[in-house]
């Protein structure tokens, strides 16, 4: 099977696309170096009320400002930012988490960066708007999830370039592996729903292994690899929320109108993200978290809403 590179899987993309896509390649590769050299904590929180790590701002700082200035990108929305910062020239808006899952850098476990992107749209924006999105996963080689209008190749930086060049990848459109052998739920156990709880044990009963480490991009990335099922759901303590959907074959129709509903929302802000739900029985593949807000009232401050957005 012939070797690409991430240049040759962005070559039918426009130009300056593929250009921004071998810039966000080029960050990546200086934020796996910098993360042994950051462990401390900044002193700030995030738009959640989370302890900000030194990294979470340095990365943040990288991708805004290098993005900002590239003549490529009008607009930036992060999760470490109350506001979105613009410049004054480029055709792209972009959303990300600098570094999704920065809480198990002191245990050493795995790390993202999460990015979207948007084609001359004001954020926040619609989930169904998004042109492209991508996730850069950060272990024990640094991995490129990359979904495109055509669908999502998995590249690794394992080539002598630098950029788009330095990932190399099969080139295959990647399927969720069956049978399903893993899933991860998010929250706490005694504060999901009685319906969350029955649909675990049923995963149970199919022999699923739990895999769960709290990064986002590390524990899709284990459905992704493995096959199974992923989810952030609803809880008790957060039942305005529940606006995600589940792929499971048996509530397929209910599936479709929940993913639908959930990438025609029309956000209020850039910080709220819907739970969502992904597993293999799904011909499409979960690849990004955008951030947004109901109109909704919601029972905490806090309230994650993970809307994920798909492609065949």
């Amino acid at each position: 099977m012939k070797e690409s590179t991430l240049a040759d899987l962005t070559s039918s993309e426009d130009n300056s696309l593929s250009r921004l896509v071998s810039l966000l390649a080029d960050l990546s590769t200086i934020v796996q170096q910098r993360i042994p050299k950051e462990l401390g904590y900044s002193g700030g929180v995030n738009v959640y009320g989370e302890k900000q790590l030194e990294i979470d701002v340095w990365s943040n700082e990288l991708f805004t400002k290098k993005l900002l200035k590239s003549g490529l990108v009008r607009r930036v929305a992060s999760e470490e930012m109350e506001e979105v910062a613009e410049s004054k020239s480029g055709e792209y808006s972009v959303v990300l988490d600098p570094l999704d899952g920065s809480s198990n850098l002191k245990s050493n476990n795995l790390l993202g960066t999460i990015v979207g992107v948007y084609h001359d749209k004001p954020l926040p924006a619609k989930g169904r708007d998004l042109l492209t999105a991508m996730y850069f996963l950060y272990g024990p080689f640094l991995q490129l999830v990359l979904a495109l209008k055509d669908g999502v190749r998995l590249s690794a930086a394992a080539g002598t370039g630098v950029g788009s060049r330095r990932f190399v990848s099969d080139g295959q459109i990647h399927k969720l592996p069956r049978p399903p052998t893993v899933y991860g739920i998010g929250g706490l156990r005694d504060k999901w729903t009685p319906a969350v709880r029955q649909f675990v044990e049923g995963l149970e009963k199919r022999k699923l292994s739990l895999r769960y480490g709290g990064s986002f991009v590390g524990d899709y990335n284990q459905v992704l690899a493995r096959g199974g099922f992923f989810a952030y759901p609803e809880l008790t303590d957060a039942p305005q929320e529940s606006i995600g959907y589940s792929s499971s074959p048996t509530q397929s129709a209910s599936s479709r109108r929940r993913r639908e509903a959930a990438q025609a929302l029309v956000p209020e802000t850039s910080w709220t993200l819907n739970p969502l739900a992904s597993s293999s029985a799904s011909r499409r593949i979960l690849v990004i978290r955008i951030w947004s807000k109901t109109s909704r009232p919601s029972t905490s401050p806090r309230a994650r809403q993970h809307e994920a957005t798909c492609l065949d």
